[in-house]
């Protein structure tokens, strides 16, 4: 945690930030008179935790605790932003199980409620029951040779599902079975199949979620981001480990899928670094990594480096933590060349980068994230301002200025990173919500 005056600064730019999120009115007029966020086109949909009112009421929440003086405020507000986010959902049913949109997105946030107020426990029953039925009720799991990112990933899958489970204290009966049949839908992602050599992690292009992935990537690829590749489900099969669940082939797939991201690791003046993908050849066989990815949450060294720590947690394992260390460390030596072209954000942005930074500083010996961790914050200050509609911006290239005031690509993120790094608040959901603690 930062003290001192940067503290300060942060905690009055996050009251700033928060309170502009108060107002739905204020809120949907800035939405709509700004160029449209090319990572959430079309309608916002206001039961999501990423996108959407349910991550306000998370991040007003939040400043409840974090800003006693004005925590009666805050949780009026709050339960007005959780209140339109549970309504929307009769107009606009939840899209899947999953983080992004779905159901385990709106219990997180409810589950964060009910931490507090145990009036919030039985609409959070409800909503658990409903998502154990979801999932027992789902498809049975593919038996082909691959499986699709939105089938695993950390914002839509398996993976952002099973994070939040996880978290659930003294889960019953029904949910127990949801997560034992999440672990092993990722366990049989990450183990290959009859008489295959690679995984199921291999995406073919039919599947691809971006019709442009096929210029790079023409004969199917594996997917490296924490957002929506193989180190999602490394996070959260580890998160498993270390809350004591045991499934078949459950300890391989682990060690399956650090050997993955081992291998896949590129070297350069920093340090280890990692593409966004591994393109296979017209045989099936991996070809050798490329250039590699932003230096971010989605993608990318840090985003890697922290599922590993995850995996270094669960197994015991000295050698790896202090490989996510090294991993991460480098990321921020090689932040330095190009901070200033991120966006403030979460998702791909500064505030992803300290948000992973603060989980480092906090979890490990790295002395290089603590001294870290106020640099980032200025930066990140730096971008905040009050003439902002939601006190800051998301940017996307080309020289995309957007009023966003969500959780993954906007301000509300910024607000719940620069609260946790200024106020003694212990770490929250909202990080679960990234699988990065």
């Amino acid at each position: 945690m930062i003290g001192g005056a940067l503290a300060e600064q942060a905690r009055r730019t996050a009251h700033l930030i928060t309170s502009r999120l108060v107002d739905p009115g204020y809120v949907e007029e800035h939405v709509a008179a700004s160029t449209v966020d090319p990572n959430t086109p079309g309608r916002r949909p206001e039961s999501s935790l990423l996108a959407g009112d349910a991550g306000l009421a998370l991040v007003l929440r939040l400043a409840s605790e974090a800003d006693p003086r004005s925590a009666d405020h805050w949780r009026r507000a709050a339960h007005g932003a959780l209140t339109r986010a549970v309504r929307s959902t009769h107009e606009r049913p939840l899209a899947g199980h999953g983080i992004v949109a779905g159901s385990a997105g709106l219990a997180l946030v409810l589950a964060e409620f009910a931490a507090g107020d145990r009036r919030y426990q039985r609409p959070l029953d409800g909503l658990h029951t409903r998502l154990a039925e979801r999932l027992g009720a789902g498809d049975a799991p593919a038996t082909g040779c691959h499986t699709s990112i939105a089938a695993y990933d950390a914002l839509q899958g398996a993976a952002g599902t099973l994070g939040y489970l996880l978290s659930v204290p003294g889960p019953d009966a029904a949910l127990r079975e949801a997560v034992h049949g999440l672990v092993d839908e990722l366990v049989r992602l990450c183990t290959p199949a009859p008489e295959q050599t690679e995984a199921r992690w291999v995406i073919p292009p039919e599947d691809y979620p971006l019709p442009r992935d096929l210029e790079e990537y023409p004969y199917g690829y594996i997917n490296l981001g924490l957002a929506h590749g193989v180190p999602g489900p490394l996070a959260a099969l580890s998160l498993a480990w270390t809350a004591g669940y045991r499934r078949p082939g459950m300890r391989e797939a682990i060690d399956n899928a650090v050997a993955l991201l081992s291998a896949s690791a590129v070297e350069d003046g920093f340090g280890a670094d990692w593409p966004s993908g591994i393109a296979m050849d017209p045989e099936g066989r991996r070809t050798r990594p490329r250039h590699p990815a932003r230096t971010a949450w989605c993608y990318g060294a840090p985003g890697i480096a922290a599922a590993l720590l995850l995996a270094a947690r669960a197994l015991a394992d000295d050698g790896l933590r202090a490989r996510a260390v090294a991993a991460f460390e480098a990321a921020l030596r090689r932040s330095e060349d190009h901070v200033h072209t991120l966006s403030p954000t979460i998702c791909h942005g500064l505030a992803g980068l300290l948000a992973i930074c603060e989980v480092f500083a906090r979890t490990t010996d790295s002395a290089r994230a603590g001294a870290a961790l106020p640099v980032l914050t200025r930066r990140l200050l730096a971008h905040c301002s009050e003439d902002l509609p939601f006190g800051v911006q998301n940017l996307e290239q080309p020289d995309l200025h957007i009023d966003n005031p969500d959780f993954l690509c906007g301000a509300a993120g910024v607000a719940a990173v620069l609260w946790t790094v200024s106020t003694p608040v212990p770490p929250r959901r909202w990080q679960r919500a990234l699988l990065i603690a």
